[in-house]
């Protein structure tokens, strides 16, 4: 059954069962045989099979969450097998785009210690708001939020965010905080700008456990932005509600300085994934490791 979730996570991931074939050179009947296989197995439906898209089930949906770090896992452990001793001879550079918000917080702060523990290794590292495509043909891995497409590339999932809503407690003692989804309408939230600079008129919000969804109007909005770093900034100041990743906050929420605001709904959810070449080398697969123990090691969710 192992082998067949894997196989599942990597469809989810590609969205295709033609992709997913290429990828994992197994033909597309035996892979929807698989699935069906698995399905049976399970006694639920996961994939919605129609000619034109590919649809989880809500079933499938929890599944594919709660079970897409397995390969990852699983691929951490048997590296562990090869000799310690010799990880700290390892000699070489790496180039690597990472996004900029999620290494502010949870890469970048512990780079000297990669450093310290490789001595030999030599980090080349290029950092941009949102990576999903691969950047350029001399990197060795980027820190993607989309599964890049490639033949030569390696897919691995690292992290699941929720992007929701969060306020200062000053805020919470002025204004008080909505106790439904409806009263958002009575708070001053800070708006989303997109890649065009147009601000988003309507947001839409999920309830993480029933799926039920609620359209939030901004078209009135007097403050909106871009830029989730420089958002949290400004939420800072206490005249806002807010949206942010948890990862960048997390600090913040430890110390009390900031409080979730209905935290059963949020506006988006990310998806992060270390994308890197098939024929890594060994210094490109410790860094990968370390990106991997960053991640993991600060988790709100």
């Amino acid at each position: 059954m192992l082998d067949d979730i894997a196989l599942f996570i990597k469809l989810c991931q590609t969205k295709s069962i033609k992709l997913c074939s290429e990828l994992t050179n197994i033909h597309a009947s035996t892979i929807s045989k698989r699935i069906s296989e698995l399905e049976a197995d399970l006694g639920e439906k996961l994939v919605i099979r129609t000619s034109k898209r590919f649809e989880l089930t809500t079933y499938g949906d929890h599944v594919y969450k709660n079970c897409k770090h397995i390969p990852l896992f699983i691929e951490k452990i048997v590296n562990t097998r090869e000799d310690i001793t010799s990880y700290s001879k390892a000699c070489g550079t790496v180039n690597a785009a990472l996004g900029t918000l999620v290494s502010n917080r949870l890469i970048c702060p512990q780079i000297h210690k990669f450093l310290q523990k490789y001595p030999n290794i030599k980090l080349n590292l290029s950092f941009y708001p949102s990576i999903r495509t691969w950047l350029d043909p001399r990197l060795d891995l980027v820190l993607s939020v989309d599964h890049i497409k490639g033949e030569n590339l390696d897919n691995r999932f690292l992290r699941h965010e929720y992007i929701g809503l969060y306020c200062t407690k000053d805020y919470a003692i002025r204004n008080g905080l909505p106790l439904t989804i409806d009263e958002l309408s009575q708070h001053k939230i800070i708006g989303l700008v997109d890649h065009d600079f147009k601000p988003l008129e309507y947001v839409k919000f999920r309830h993480r456990n029933t799926n039920d969804e609620y359209l939030l109007d901004c078209t009135n909005n007097q403050l909106n932005m871009g830029n989730n770093f420089h958002t949290i900034q400004v939420g800072l100041s206490g005249n806002y509600l807010f949206g942010a990743h948890e990862s960048l906050i997390y600090d913040e929420l430890r110390n009390g300085l900031l409080l979730p605001v209905l935290p059963d709904w949020y506006a988006f959810e990310i998806d992060f994934y270390i994308v890197s070449k098939k024929n890594i080398s060994r210094e490109g697969q410790l860094f990968i490791d370390f990106i991997y123990e960053c991640m993991r090691n600060t988790s709100i969710s």
